[in-house]
Parts: structure tokens; sequence; C-alpha cells
């Protein structure tokens, strides 16, 4: 599974690029994705829901599905990343591809989304490979600050991203 992790301040273009991303995977790929999302302050469950109700009373976690196969996992736990990857790697569900969006503090290969690249310089950390995000819109540039530029929407970026950014190497999906 390689993990790839995507940073940037609120409406960079995270969610936009991953879910491209995961779209062109699947297809070119056959490749399975999940996505681990950190959404700060945002509450997950309620009081006052049964999800609540069940951690509250000492379940372990809450697990809670719909007529449509939606199924939600809830854990009122402090788990670490590592834990969580491990937990991942051993689901039932295959995942060839993980994605974090939000973790800043993670050591894994990352893309920065950004909106304006005046906001380079107070995102960068030692874990950026490439940039991407609303930027790339009305940027002619291969590069900005050393750093290759990803659009999502044209093939030759994909592959570029793929085999030699993250080191990823995946037969082409029989059509």
């Amino acid at each position: 599974m390689k993990i790839i992790g995507l940073i940037g301040y609120s409406g960079s273009g995270k969610t936009y690029l991953i879910t491209n991303a995961i779209r062109k995977l699947k297809k070119e790929y056959n490749l399975d994705s999940t996505v681990f999302k950190y959404i700060h302050e945002h509450e997950v469950d309620k009081k006052g829901k049964d999800t609540y109700k069940y951690i509250e009373s000492g379940a372990q976690f809450s697990i809670t599905r719909n007529a449509y196969n939606e199924t939600a996992i809830i854990l009122k736990k402090e788990i670490s990343n590592d834990n969580l990857i491990s937990w991942i790697k051993r689901a039932p569900l295959k995942t060839d591809i993980l994605f974090f969006e939000g973790f800043r503090d993670l050591d894994i290969p990352m893309i920065l989304c950004l909106r304006e690249e005046k906001d380079l310089e107070k995102q960068m950390n030692n874990n950026i490979r490439a940039i991407s995000g609303k930027i790339i819109a009305n940027n002619k540039q291969k590069a900005i600050s050393g750093y290759p530029l990803i659009n999502i929407e044209k093939e030759k970026n994909e592959v570029y991203i793929l085999k030699n950014i993250f080191q990823l190497e995946y037969p082409k999906a029989k059509k």
C-alpha cells in the first residue's frame, strides 16, 4: 500500500485532486483507494445520536449502516495514525493507495495544494514532493520553487506522478 499526503488551506483543491486521482487510478490501473481526512474541530458524531450513546456506554466503536449500504465506523479513542494504517492494511477491503488529507505532521510524501504562490512558504515542509491545486489553473510553468506541478487532468502528468514522484508501479488495467 502506498501512502500519499495532501495538505493545503481550505479551498485550495485537495479534495478535487484526490477525487480525480481516485477516478483515474481506478480506471487506468484498477487501484483501490482509501481516504483518511483530518477535519480539525468538526464533530463526526453528535450527542444524542445512537452511535454517540453506544460509545458513551463503553463500546469500543460503533458501526452504523443504512439502507444505501453506507457504513460508518466511529471510534472515540485516541489511536495513532500508524495503528490506523495497520488496521487499514488488515481490513477486508483492499487498499492500494491511502490518501491522507490535511495531516501536516506525517512523515510521508506529500502534495501541497495552493490557491496562490504567496501561500507556499508558510506551508512548506520536508515531505513536499509536488505542488497542485487551484494555482495550476492559470499557471504555464512546469514547476514552482523546483517542485513539479501536478495537473491531474493531463494524462502525461498523471504518469509522471505515479512513476517518478510516488514510485507507484502498476500495470495498466485491462479494458
